[in-house]
Formats: structure tokens, C-alpha cells, sequence
């Protein structure tokens, strides 16, 4: 999986596309749909347009972004503690807070980082793990 600082992905992708690129990560570890810079940007134009996702990056509506790629989650649609462990059948995306803000990073279901968008973050590296968003495979 590539990283969201990849040059060819659009700059709102490379600065705020860290919950984007692990909600791609996810979808790519459960269904194998191929991410190439090319798909990411013009995925992002897609999600856009439905309203899944802003302009800027920000992620609106994370279960219809799952599911218009290929896999059908439901989002818990609260930010879960991160001491939650997930149970099985359920996917996390972790927050956590560093020296340069917030970011987020696709876990293994008990906090531990499986893909940093960042490749190497000071978020995860100095920051803490602040909460979980924790979505249901269905």
C-alpha cells in the first residue's frame, strides 16, 4: 500500500488524508482492490461528489466509504476508548494525538498500528493513541 505523502497523490491527500488512506488500507487488506496513486485521486473525486468525503479530505460518512469500495461495515459511529479490543469480525482505525496534531492509522483490532499513512509518524512514535473508530464486518 502506498503512503499518503506519495507525490502523486493529490496535495489534500498528502497533507489530510490520513483517515482516507486507512479506511483504502482496510479495504485493500479484506477484499484485495488494487491501490494505485491513480485509483486513490480518482476514488477521492468519486467519494466527493457522493458526499462521503469534503474537498479538504475529511472524512463525512466512513461506512459509505467502506462499503461503495467494496466492503460492507457498520460503523459504531462513536470514538470508542483505546483500551476497547475489538471482537471478532470488527476492523479499527486509531487516532491519536502528536507534536503536529491529530492522525490516523489502520490497527490490528487491540491498538497496535498495522498501517501509518505516514509511513513512520512522530503522532504514533511520540504521541498518544487517544481513541478508536471501530467498524463491524458484515
Amino acid at each position: 500500500m502506498i503512503l499518503q505523502t506519495d507525490s502523486r497523490l493529490r496535495e489534500e491527500i498528502q497533507t489530510d488524508g490520513c483517515y482516507y488512506m486507512s479506511i483504502l488500507f482496510l479495504v485493500n487488506k479484506y477484499t484485495g482492490l488494487k491501490m494505485s496513486a491513480e485509483f486513490i485521486d480518482s476514488v477521492f473525486d468519486v467519494l466527493v461528489a457522493l458526499g462521503y468525503m469534503s474537498e479538504q479530505c475529511y472524512v463525512l460518512d466512513p461506512e459509505e466509504m467502506f462499503r461503495h469500495l467494496g466492503l460492507r461495515v457498520k460503523y459504531t459511529d462513536q470514538h470508542e476508548s483505546p483500551s476497547k479490543v475489538c471482537n471478532p469480525g470488527q476492523i479499527e482505525i486509531l487516532y491519536f494525538i502528536g507534536p503536529e496534531g491529530g492522525h490516523f492509522t489502520a490497527g490490528n483490532g487491540t491498538g497496535i498500528v498495522t498501517y501509518d499513512p505516514w509511513g513512520v509518524s512522530r503522532a504514533v512514535s511520540e504521541g498518544k493513541l487517544t481513541s478508536k473508530r471501530i467498524f463491524r464486518r458484515l
